[in-house]
């Protein structure tokens, strides 16, 4: 499946949470000054499995930003080519397979210990590699979006989260997906049954807390048209973030990048027609007439995100 800034494609049922957000960024960012990357393939340790990893550098240069990069759905390889995208955009990116995915040992957890997963990789990567520890982002794509968040509450140094169209509440995700039998018992066989049956499981996964405990600032992607993750969900982030005392910016803008309509976003707040400053600022950032799906300015807008954030100190 290949996005282009010409061309969008719905994302199929099965796949619930894991469309390949990655491949719209290759084709719609700028050319970069940085020609050449360097990969480290590797894998790790982590809860006594093993799991395969990838680190993207632009150089050997100390104190680069480390960007922690998780990918979505539950059959997701890494993507190289975001990987090696962002590292030409000057960050050390550590992209973890998970468990259960990419050659990896073990079973898909679903925003479970995939968490331990990404904060090893991390981890491994200051220390190899040399990351500047004050100027680590987290990027979740879909379902990686939940394990990014909760990851993210759990490091320090944090400067920057983001999720693209990621879920806040399973149940619900499984609610949406009932014409699609086959994904659904899959999901359930993974989280030990149904919503009603093992309510723990669905709350356990959440990400409120880590929503709630997260310092850095957030920014929020969603598409109101997603059939896949009610806009409900990112509504519910934002309160959130504002209960734990974060002021956030809705920002509603159509698929071509203008202003969308400002009456029609969350419920209780009013909405701004553009971007506003991004360095420190918690955003909502919903396109009005999208669905579960990429477009170039929503990697636009999350590399300017990560770029305000992650500038070394002043």
């Amino acid at each position: 499946m290949v996005f282009s800034s010409s061309k969008f494609r719905k994302l199929s049922g099965p796949v619930l949470l894991g469309f390949l957000l990655a491949l719209g960024l290759v084709l719609a960012a700028r050319s970069s000054p940085i020609p050449v990357v360097l990969v480290a393939r590797l894998n790790y340790k982590v809860d006594g499995l093993k799991i395969n990893g990838l680190i993207c550098r632009p150089d050997t240069r100390l104190s680069r930003p480390l960007l922690n990069l998780v990918h979505g759905g539950l059959d997701s390889p890494i993507d190289e080519a975001l990987c090696r995208r962002f590292a030409r955009l000057g960050y050390v990116v550590a992209a973890s397979a998970l468990r259960g995915q990419g050659g990896s040992q073990g079973r898909p957890e679903i925003c479970g210990g995939e968490v331990n997963d990404v904060r090893a990789l991390g981890s491994l990567a200051r220390q190899r590699f040399r990351a500047d520890p004050r100027r680590v982002g987290y990027l979740g794509v879909s379902l990686g979006g939940c394990i990014a968040l909760k990851a993210a509450a759990l490091s320090s140094g944090v400067r920057a989260a983001l999720t693209l169209l990621s879920p806040t509440d399973f149940a619900e995700q499984l609610r949406l997906l009932s014409h699609r039998p086959g994904a659904v018992a899959r999901w359930e066989a993974l989280l030990g049954g149904s919503a009603a049956q093992v309510p723990a499981a669905y709350a356990a996964r959440r990400p409120l807390d880590a929503l709630a405990r997260l310092k850095a600032p957030l920014l929020t992607v969603a598409a109101a048209r997603d059939q896949l993750i009610a806009l409900r969900q990112s509504c519910e982030a934002a309160d959130v973030r504002r209960a734990a005392g974060h002021r956030v910016v809705e920002v509603r803008l159509t698929i071509s990048g203008s202003p969308g309509k400002l009456n029609q976003g969350c419920p209780k707040t009013a909405a701004v027609g553009q971007l506003p400053s991004l360095r420190g600022q918690d955003v909502l950032l919903i396109y009005e007439n999208l669905d579960h799906l990429s477009t170039p300015n929503m990697w636009q807008a999350a590399e300017a995100y990560l770029a305000a954030n992650l500038a070394p100190p002043r």
